[in-house]
């Protein structure tokens, strides 16, 4: 039997949105990068962030409280590893966007409780996918950031079986199309989104050194046919952005993109079947409720339900590195490709 919460938890949940929003405000005024060269003072770091010294003072403060800053003797602050590491637009590991990201959908998260009254999203997703450019790179090149950290353990969950050709439908970046190219060996792979993602998808693709086996073309997954004779079709983060019936055309033209015995994944994040868990799945369910009209966490019974409505078969839920996440492989009818050892899962 689960316990009550206490007093400070229940207070902790209450003011939980604070510290995420010391984070995003630290992003956005770009403060971890002017020290990014090394400690500054209060004064310096005003200067480069261009606020008020006490409110620079307040912000440092509370970072410093929340370890993602550290002060040293002399009242001079400095990034911690962490925030050198993640929170710096110049490191590798950046996540900078993808914070970025987050603080944007605070928004609609702050109306939580209209999108529950109306029973949908609080605002239009074109807002988000088209009207604005800033936010569509920040947006595509943020969950390139947090999908790639995890992106190739997804490639190796399942073996390739001698698969050529894979499409990547709604690939954003194309995180998940460079995994699998770098896994699989032999494959090559054409992303399908929207105009604005692809040309980013094509600088990401580029830098990848994959421009050779990894193409991207502009496409509607609402209504565009996928293309013919795949091995492979992807549908990584889509669906949960979309209702039941959105789901199983999507499914549908996923199939019908295939050869016989070809293979469609769905990889997401996925409910258990009592529905409290994982507590992610359960918050990114009203996520996608505020967010996407339509849109909601699936069990992975219902995604399966789903997907053989759509007419695959032999429905596999596969475990992956993300805790919460799955991955439902499903097959079109006929034989399936002979297993390929030099592409199988590592």
């Amino acid at each position: 039997m689960a316990l009550d919460l206490g007093l400070t938890q229940v207070s902790q949940l209450a003011f939980g949105y604070w510290h995420s929003q010391v984070l995003i405000a630290a992003v956005e005024l770009s403060v971890f990068d002017a020290l990014a060269d090394g400690p500054l003072g209060v004064e310096e770091v005003a200067e480069r962030c261009a606020v008020p010294a006490d409110s620079a003072l307040r912000l440092l403060d509370a970072a410093t409280a929340l370890r993602l800053l550290v002060r040293d003797a002399d009242g001079g602050y400095a990034n911690s590893r962490t925030a050198e590491r993640l929170l710096t637009t110049g490191s590798p590991e950046s996540l900078v966007r993808w914070v970025r990201v987050m603080g944007r959908w605070y928004q609609p998260w702050g109306r939580l409780g209209q999108a529950l009254e109306q029973g949908h999203a609080v605002e239009d997703r074109s807002e988000r996918l088209t009207d604005d450019p800033a936010y569509v790179e920040d947006f595509i090149l943020g969950m390139h950031e947090y999908n790639s950290r995890t992106a190739e353990a997804v490639a190796r969950a399942l073996p390739a079986e001698g698969a050529r050709r894979l499409i990547d439908v709604g690939g954003g970046a194309g995180s998940y199309s460079i995994a699998f190219c770098r896994v699989w060996e032999g494959l090559r792979a054409e992303v399908v989104d929207l105009a604005p993602v692809v040309e980013l998808a094509g600088k990401v693709i580029g830098e990848a050194g994959l421009a050779d086996r990894i193409t991207a073309r502009t496409g509607d997954y609402y209504q565009d046919a996928f293309g013919t004779d795949a091995d492979v079709v992807l549908l990584s983060n889509v669906l949960h952005q979309e209702s039941p019936e959105n789901c199983l055309s999507i499914l549908g033209r996923s199939a019908a993109a295939l050869r016989p015995g070809g293979r469609v994944l769905v990889h997401g994040h996925f409910l258990e079947e009592s529905r409290t868990a994982p507590v992610f799945t359960t918050l990114h369910n009203l996520s996608a409720l505020a967010l996407w009209s339509g849109g909601r966490s699936y069990t992975t019974d219902e995604m399966a339900e789903l997907m053989t409505a759509a007419g695959l078969s032999d429905i596999e839920v596969l475990p992956t590195a993300e805790q919460s996440a799955r991955l439902l492989v499903g097959r079109t009818a006929g034989a399936a490709g002979s297993t390929d050892s030099t592409g199988t899962a590592g």
